[in-house]
């Protein structure tokens, strides 16, 4: 086999097409091809981190759902709280209320029957002193039956 001219000349035209297309095909299809995975890359690490945050914020969430959970507990506690303080406020206001009404039906009480003693006093003086009045008519002696009869009033007062 010999080295002739169309031989070296082939071999220039191959070289110049690996060239040509390494520059003009090859080179644009590797920089696209670079840009696709660097853009394919950079979406992976975007889903990623969307996936971290998504997982911060359920963390998030449910760290505040167990703090408004807890701060729903102390509240009801508290009103619970308040209302046993209330009811037993009530309570002890209705206990001191009804002493209160008692001890005013006994003085009440009293003071009647302190009206009602004097009534009795004086019909009984009354009633004394119409017996005194008939004793002294059927007998002259008036002074002795008036101490006597001040006797027995004084007698049936303190009875």
């Amino acid at each position: 086999m010999s080295v002739d001219l169309t031989l070296i000349g082939q071999m220039v035209v191959f070289l110049t097409m690996v060239v040509l297309l390494g520059k003009l095909l090859y080179q644009p299809l590797n920089d696209a091809m670079a840009a696709r995975t660097k853009k394919i890359e950079d979406g992976l690490a975007a889903a990623e981190a969307g996936n971290n945050a998504k997982a911060e914020a359920e963390a998030d969430v449910k760290a505040q759902i167990e703090e408004a959970k807890q701060k729903a507990q102390e509240i009801v506690s508290g009103a619970e709280r308040r209302a046993l303080e209330v009811s037993e406020e009530a309570v002890a206001k209705a206990r001191h209320d009804g002493e209160l009404i008692i001890q005013s039906a006994k003085e009440e009480a009293e003071a009647e029957a302190g009206r009602v003693r004097q009534g009795l006093q004086k019909e009984v003086a009354g009633l004394a002193m119409m017996a005194a009045e008939k004793i002294v008519e059927s007998e002259l002696d008036a002074s002795k039956h008036k101490v006597l009869i001040e006797k027995v009033i004084a007698s049936g007062v303190s009875a």
